[in-house]
């Protein structure tokens, strides 16, 4: 009877201690727990460097399209003007109506090119910054152990005059992220602080 007790004991001894060592194996292969951080990605443009250098660029290039379109709106006032001067009928007339029209088409290709020009410029510039957002994510998580940095688009509230609210909220990605997790100004800090050193500022 003693043997079958101590063979019992001895069975849930051994049970026991494969239960310890097992869950000490499972302790050391578990992985340790994700560190995320979340970014106000509109904050985050609206304080770099590189997007105020954009804006500006943008600005520069509107007061430039606003001066040739005035100086070429001038050419063409200029023009009609002289168009009433001459006889119809006249060669000066018909010659005077060619160089309308030439300065009309003119006027519209100038402003339909300078607006395609200027919006492929704005959504390559676009295009950059938002790369450089990603790259400077990476190497920020990788600096300070982020495992995953997301774009909290929570904090973009859908407006009630929204045509398609169903579509608004499939699009968005997160319910809720306590500001905790918030890395926005770390970002903000550190993508301006390399433009800086890049820059000579």
């Amino acid at each position: 009877m003693k043997r079958h007790i101590f063979g019992i004991g001895g069975m849930i001894a051994i049970v026991a201690a494969s239960l310890v060592g097992w869950e000490a194996l499972a302790g050391r292969l578990a992985p340790s727990p994700t560190v995320v951080g979340t970014v106000d990605l509109p904050q985050v443009l609206d304080a770099l460097a590189e997007w105020q250098a954009e804006v500006d660029r943008s600005q520069a290039a509107a007061e430039k399209f606003q001066q040739g379109l005035r100086q070429q709106s001038e050419n063409l006032e200029a023009l009609n003007a002289d168009l009433e001067d001459y006889v119809v009928g006249t060669p000066k007339h018909t010659e005077a109506q060619r160089l309308v029209k030439k300065a009309s088409i003119d006027l519209r290709a100038f402003m339909g090119l300078a607006d395609m020009q200027e919006s492929r410029t704005k959504q390559r510039a676009m295009l950059r910054i938002y790369n450089h957002v990603r790259d400077a994510s990476a190497k920020l998580a990788e600096r300070d152990g982020y495992g995953l940095v997301i774009m909290d688009d929570s904090a973009i509230p859908i407006p009630e005059n929204s045509r398609d609210v169903l579509g608004d909220i499939s699009a968005r990605r997160v319910l809720f992220a306590s500001t905790t997790l918030d890395v926005t100004q770390l970002l903000i800090d550190y993508m301006n602080a390399q433009w800086r050193a890049a820059h000579g500022n």
